[in-house]
């Protein structure tokens, strides 16, 4: 769960109660660990309400790129989790330790993160991509071309996931081109403005989750109600975009 799915709208949704003195800004900053992080939700959540004003011909254009790296993303992970399960299900299937060992080795050697791997960035699944054949050996070339899937040999499956990280790569530098290369508009907000806002605010949410996860006077209770809501929306999110679709929004959790 990365939050890299979240809209805009969600991750104002989210901060705004750590804010808000008649929710759980009281909760927030009674919390030693979390009182010194308020200044920086302060800021990346006004940033995310001050720079979603982009003219409707770039947001379009973003909106167009998001919505296919997310639709690659899913194919990636889906055929990923895929393949790495079910070498792991024939290795537990199989009666030849031997055979068990090298269905294992495959398996570690096509995703050394194990099932980790879907939730990293899209630069490092590209990396990732890059580097699996060099990963293999003789031996584990020849089982991945012998092994077979409903869809076809698995090394049609490997090669599905490794296809469509690298075309995430080459979107992602698409939307990093739109960003850098599109004026200011009459609100002065760019693409890139927009990138940055909503990295910040990524990375304020992580700090908040780490904090309290280190915060030993939080109990489960004040746990939930401060990140109840940002985990139920990048459930969503991330549903939203193994589906490659829209759901309708999700009704405000306060």
């Amino acid at each position: 769960m990365g939050y890299r799915n979240l809209s805009p709208q969600a991750m104002v949704n989210i901060s705004a109660p750590w804010l808000d003195p008649a929710q759980d800004r009281k909760v927030f900053t009674s919390l030693p660990l979390l009182a010194p992080l308020l200044p920086a939700v302060e800021e990346a959540h006004g940033r995310i309400l001050t720079t979603q004003r982009l003219g409707s011909s770039l947001q379009q254009q973003m909106k167009a790129l998001i919505e296919r790296a997310l639709a690659l993303d899913a194919t990636h992970d889906r055929k990923l989790r895929g393949a790495y399960n079910y070498l792991g299900a024939l290795a537990e299937m199989t009666d030849d330790p031997a055979f068990a060992a090298a269905l294992l080795d495959l398996r570690d050697r096509l995703a050394p993160a194990g099932l980790r791997a879907i939730s990293r960035s899209y630069g490092d699944q590209a990396g990732d991509a890059k580097l699996l054949r060099s990963r293999l050996d003789e031996a584990s070339e020849k089982l991945l071309k012998k092994l077979k899937t409903p869809e076809g040999p698995l090394a049609q499956v490997v090669d599905a996931w490794v296809a469509a990280a690298l075309e995430i790569e080459k979107l992602e530098a698409q939307r990093e081109q739109l960003a850098l290369s599109a004026p200011s508009n009459t609100d002065g907000a760019t693409p890139r403005e927009v990138l940055n806002a909503r990295n910040a605010w990524i990375r304020m949410a992580r700090a908040v989750e780490t904090n309290l996860a280190l915060e030993k006077t939080a109990s489960a209770e004040t746990v939930d109600r401060l990140l109840g809501r940002l985990r139920r929306e990048s459930f969503r999110a991330d549903r939203r975009g193994r589906k490659g679709g829209a759901e309708p929004a999700p009704a405000d959790d306060a």
